[in-house]
């Protein structure tokens, strides 16, 4: 019996090589590592967001001793001064959240059409494809809310305690029902991934068989039905592709890295110096800032252009997986060229 997942890895590297390499260009590099950063990050980033002082510099020192009970508790929130900047900030930041997703289930799909035709044009694929990304957020958005539900059900007797006990020491506690709360957060990993595979399958076929993302994902269950045990081992097949891969991936980049870092630090050092005698420590300081931030941004961008080719060799290898596993689907690949 082939394993198609097996199978794929030739194709998928030929076409890698191909399209980054066969000739090199750096722009066509940097518009695939925007597009890669956009689709990678704009799902999973997450935002902690600290609250303002509230001068609570009065209440006792035991956590969480100011809150009698549940009723205290929203009392104590709702008459917070600072409830509406509080609000306005936590709100922001979930718009700016939701924007990002919004833009990575977009860059989904101008992902899959640039290395399919081996031409990047961002803006055209972008707006070509505004309305499927919707499509593809809103559905990410409900099963997050789905998962996050779970997770606050399976928390929620902790939760409670905590508020209806204050004085209860936090670490026992959250000790007691960590490894329920781990075993929880564990089980929903794996089924997140398991749906998330099968959602990432429906963006080409939703594509290029001109469907929804619903019916594409209906057909991907059919497909899953009839041939499980291929879906079951591209599974395994992408875990150790993707851990060999960030692996072996990680060493470079941090071995390639080194001599820009090397470079930056040397710059700085010699500016630094060479202000010292002129001005005072406080305004060189000053002075510095703009240049760290920018050789912040430089050292970013160089790591996102270095991981860029494993994540475009992923997404050829599941497409070209997608292609013999799905018989009735057919991915629009350019032409490779005939090796000699």
């Amino acid at each position: 019996m082939d394993w198609f997942v097996v199978n794929a890895v030739g194709e998928a590297l030929r076409r890698t090589r191909q399209c980054l390499l066969e000739p090199f260009d750096l722009k066509k590099w940097l518009k695939l590592a925007i597009i890669v950063a956009l689709a990678g990050g704009g799902g999973s980033s997450g935002y902690n967001g600290s609250t303002p002082n509230t001068g609570n510099s009065d209440l006792p020192d035991l956590p969480f001793s100011y809150i009698p009970n549940g009723n205290g508790f929203v009392d104590q929130i709702t008459s917070t001064p600072d409830l509406p900047l509080i609000i306005a900030i936590v709100g922001s930041i979930g718009l700016f959240i939701l924007i990002l997703w919004y833009i990575s289930s977009v860059m989904d799909f101008v992902f899959v059409e640039s290395i399919t035709k081996n031409d990047v044009r961002l803006w055209e694929s972008s707006k070509r494809y505004m309305k499927m990304g919707l499509n593809l957020f809103i559905i990410r958005f409900v099963l997050a809310i789905g998962f996050f539900a779970i997770f606050i059900m399976a928390a929620l007797p902790l939760i409670i305690q905590m508020i209806n006990d204050p004085a209860t020491s936090f670490m026992p506690m959250l000790i007691a029902g960590g490894m329920s709360l781990v075993a929880i957060i564990l089980i929903i990993w794996i089924f997140s991934t398991i749906i998330y595979s099968f959602i990432y399958l429906c963006v080409p076929i939703a594509m290029y068989d001109e469907i929804g993302i619903i019916e594409a994902l209906e057909k991907v269950v059919a497909t899953f039905r009839q041939d499980w045990k291929q879906m079951i081992a591209y599974w395994f097949g992408r875990f150790i592709l993707w851990t060999g891969g960030g692996v072996a991936f990680g060493i470079i980049i941090l071995l390639l890295m080194l001599m820009p870092v090397l470079l930056f630090l040397l710059i700085d050092g010699i500016i630094y110096f060479a202000l010292s005698e002129i001005i005072q420590q406080s305004i060189i300081w000053l002075i510095l800032a703009p240049f760290a931030a920018i050789e912040i941004a430089l050292l970013i961008l160089f790591s996102i252009m270095g991981i860029m080719p494993l994540h475009v060799f992923m997404k050829y290898h599941m497409l070209v997986f997608l292609e013999k596993w799905s018989k009735d689907t057919t991915i629009p690949f350019f032409e490779l060229a005939d090796e000699n």
